[in-house]
């Protein structure tokens, strides 16, 4: 509630700015919008835990992680990662629930750097939160290639 009550307005101005100028790298638009957070820090679901049930997939040995993860996929490409977050499990456990917490951090100054350095435009088109990671970077920016460029860079 605090979240979008603070950067909703945000992201009004942003989407009112862009409507009128069409630039998405404009200095009068904001970065902390409210479409901006969901970009870069919420995106796989809590924890951006799609980056982990890729990893799972790719390097892991252990039959039953690769099975939960497996699960985990299609749900977390919606941004819904219960089955991950619970499956795997991660809460109460501290190896996993402390990167559960920070990779959310870490994403989010991914992304303020690579905005702030023109590489990612700003957020200028609120798009549902199920939007799947890359073509919500995409569609956020106002289909611009680079914002699902970025997001494929926090994913990694």
């Amino acid at each position: 509630a605090v979240k979008e009550a603070l950067f909703t307005p945000l992201m009004l101005e942003n989407i009112e700015t862009f409507s009128k100028t069409n630039n998405a790298k404009g200095d009068d638009l904001h970065i902390f919008a409210m479409a901006w957070l969901q970009m870069f820090g919420e995106f796989g679901g809590s924890g951006v835990t799609i980056g982990l049930v890729i990893s799972i997939l790719v390097f892991s040995k252990r039959e039953d992680n690769r099975t939960i993860a497996g699960i985990s996929l299609v749900p977390g490409l919606f941004n819904i990662n219960e089955t991950v977050t619970f499956g795997i499990p991660m809460v109460l456990n501290p190896i996993l629930g402390i990167p559960f917490v920070f990779a959310p951090i870490a994403t989010l100054m991914l992304g303020y750097i690579l905005t702030v350095i023109g590489f990612c435009p700003k957020a200028v088109i609120n798009t549902p939160w199920t939007t799947p990671p890359i073509l919500h970077g995409f569609l956020t920016t106002g289909a611009n290639i680079m914002g699902a460029v970025s997001q494929a860079i926090a994913i990694v």
